[in-house]
């Protein structure tokens, strides 16, 4: 039987996680790990032994930064080519444009469809297989 997908959610609001991981978890062989305010740092040593598939990010995070932690992933050797998108409400360009220079898989603006998200998961898991 195949694991179920491991999908690691690094946002500091807890009404969001909660929906974000109830919503996968409820379409089955999903499993989401949050990561939320003073967690995150611990979170990312740990990312190399929970091996996740994708990871989902906000931006505005209290501490480290969205772009901080990105630039974290990236320079891990486990995680530097782990499918990152963004899931976020800074829509500006600037910041998808930061986003991309470093490295971010896709981009997501809040509030936004969850099944336009889970889409996106999907298509990025279908293409790293």
């Amino acid at each position: 039987m195949e694991d179920k997908i491991k999908i690691p959610l690094i946002d500091d609001d807890e009404n969001f996680c909660r929906l974000i991981k109830q919503f996968f978890q409820a379409q089955g062989g999903y499993k989401v790990l949050v990561a939320n305010r003073g967690g995150i740092g611990t979170f990312l040593s740990k990312m190399r032994w929970h091996k996740p598939h994708i990871v989902l990010l906000d931006i505005k995070m209290p501490g480290l930064d969205g772009f901080e932690v990105l630039q974290k992933i990236r320079q891990e050797k486990t995680t530097m080519y782990m499918p990152v998108i963004m899931v976020t409400g800074v829509g500006e360009l600037s910041a998808k444009i930061k986003a991309e220079g470093l490295y971010c898989t896709d981009y997501i603006v809040k509030p936004f469809d969850l099944n336009d998200l889970k889409a996106k998961v999907d298509a990025l898991l279908k293409q790293s297989q």
